[in-house]
């Protein structure tokens, strides 16, 4: 990895001065061209006429640079407020019937878990998939697929173990039973390459504020431009709609995903997300995910070494950036990483989760496990 120049994009990142960041899966430092991003939008907003052509303008823009850096079209991306705002318009967008069944993971993010369990109030089986030692299996969800399945919901990368799906086996089998494959993106969009079309995605949320740099209060979500005219969304406003008029007002909805926005849109977060989607791509995708990989394979390389047991796949292909690991001591190895200004979560109670991103160095991760 020595042809990655680290320390040039570590000057967008002002907390690498004093702080060892190393928790992305929480949330990402802002890096500088996106804090200049929202002090541009505020400037505008508080010296000039609100102009909303031009903000909507940008918006356009930045739905053609998410497709560009998923794989899809502008026509399959809405705006949402966040990731969990993406899943409940899916959830509550399909016609589920009664004795259709719903497949998730017992270990998923509670925000991918709870908007399909609320479905069971209409009749829907929510089949919860387990597997040993907490880890998440490709396995145990297609034992609970079958031909009542309407939909399987799935983190492309774990928050609490740092596995990685693999989409496109998993599509295959939601393919074969004729259900719908909902994936949460949002601990792996912007680290790692993807292609929702290769992947077999239907439906994909995602919020910028880990791998994509950006802030809060805004996210995104992906539907497949063949289904998106057979759902129905629970909130429609102006936004929502392909054409409308005041003398005649009928409910034309737009045909593809935009028909899931509704209201005015964060133009802030509009501004910073387009301006981290420039930064992402000036340094390339595949540039930051190979970076990355380096990186989280090199922390389970050395906390290995040190006899220290990690939950995470070893297998590149099996993880993105997140690396997890036991240990009895968390919530005390935690708050020593923090009085050395070291910046990782706990996770249930008895594990560490670091999660690094291009910006942090081997000589990072070295003084992390030294710690430990």
């Amino acid at each position: 990895m020595s042809s990655f120049d680290v320390a040039a994009w570590r000057e967008q990142f002002p907390v690498t001065r004093e702080w060892t960041y190393l928790d992305l899966a929480n949330k990402c430092p802002l890096p500088s061209a996106v804090f200049e991003a929202w002090q541009s939008f505020l400037k505008e907003t508080h010296e000039r006429p609100g102009w909303k052509e031009e903000w909507r303008a940008k918006g356009e823009a930045l739905r053609a640079k998410i497709a560009k850096l998923i794989g899809a079209t502008p026509a399959e991306i809405a705006f949402t407020q966040n990731t969990s705002d993406g899943l409940n318009l899916f959830a509550n967008a399909i016609d589920f019937a009664p004795g259709d069944n719903i497949v998730v993971h017992a270990k998923e993010h509670p925000n991918n878990l709870y908007p399909w369990l609320h479905l069971r109030r209409k009749g829907v089986d929510v089949r919860i998939a387990k597997s040993t030692e907490g880890k998440i299996d490709l396995k145990d969800l297609v034992a609970h697929i079958d031909r009542s399945t309407r939909l399987v919901a799935v983190s492309w990368v774990s928050y609490c173990t740092g596995t990685r799906i693999n989409l496109r086996a998993l599509s295959t089998h939601c393919r074969a039973n004729d259900a719908l494959l909902v994936v949460d993106g949002i601990q792996g969009v912007g680290i790692l390459e993807m292609s929702v079309v290769e992947q077999g995605i239907d439906m994909m949320a995602c919020g910028p504020q880990k791998g994509l740099l950006s802030t809060h209060g805004i996210g995104f979500l992906y539907c497949r431009q063949s289904l998106a005219a057979a759902l129905t969304p629970a909130y429609v406003a102006r936004s929502s709609l392909a054409s409308f008029g005041f003398d005649e007002p009928l409910l034309d909805l737009a045909p593809d995903a935009r028909r899931f926005e509704h209201g005015n849109q964060n133009y802030g977060g509009i501004y910073a997300l387009d301006a981290a989607i420039d930064l992402i791509e000036s340094i390339g995708i595949s540039a930051i995910e190979s970076r990355v990989l380096h990186l989280s394979g090199t922390l389970i390389d050395l906390l290995t070494r040190k006899g220290i047991a990690v939950i995470t796949p070893a297998d590149a292909e099996e993880r993105g950036g997140i690396v997890v690991f036991a240990t009895p001591h968390a919530q005390k190895t935690y708050a020593e990483l923090k009085n050395r200004h070291i910046i990782v979560s706990v996770i249930d109670d008895d594990r560490i989760r670091v999660a690094p991103h291009f910006y942090n160095t081997e000589e990072e991760l070295e003084r992390l496990v030294a710690v430990v």
